[in-house]
């Protein structure tokens, strides 16, 4: 899950970062100097690297069991200029706090069904047709 993070990490700060050049370059380029060509390619660039972004974080929804408020905090973060990096420190911090309380616990969230029966003395118990 860790790589999932580190995933969804690169491409908020990608995604963030496109966004606010297309709005405080781009935009203002296209309205006061009619130059529209930086805003066209820009909008482009950033509206497929949103599209990577959304399933970097559905992949990460998914391994981390998120709720709905974080996955929709996430999902509009990529509407509003900064919002992403605000989000992101956020979800950072909220799934190290996870991990540490997973830790504290020993309980594994990317243990399987199967891994409870694995990790008895006895071994694996036998399974059953």
């Amino acid at each position: 899950m860790h790589g999932a993070l580190i995933r969804y990490r690169v491409m908020t700060y990608v995604v963030g970062s496109a966004l606010i050049v297309l709005v405080f370059v781009g935009v203002p380029l296209q309205v006061w100097a009619n130059f529209s060509l930086v805003a066209k390619v820009e909008g482009t660039i950033h509206g497929y690297l949103y599209l990577v972004y959304l399933f970097t974080a559905a992949d990460l929804a998914r391994r981390a069991h998120w709720r709905l408020g974080r996955i929709l905090a996430v999902v509009l973060s990529g509407f509003v200029p900064g919002l992403a990096f605000v989000v992101e420190h956020r979800v950072v911090k909220q799934m190290k706090a996870e991990w540490a309380e997973e830790a504290q616990s020993g309980v594994s969230v990317d243990s399987g069904v199967g891994a409870a029966n694995d990790a008895s003395p006895d071994g694996p118990s036998p399974r059953q047709p």
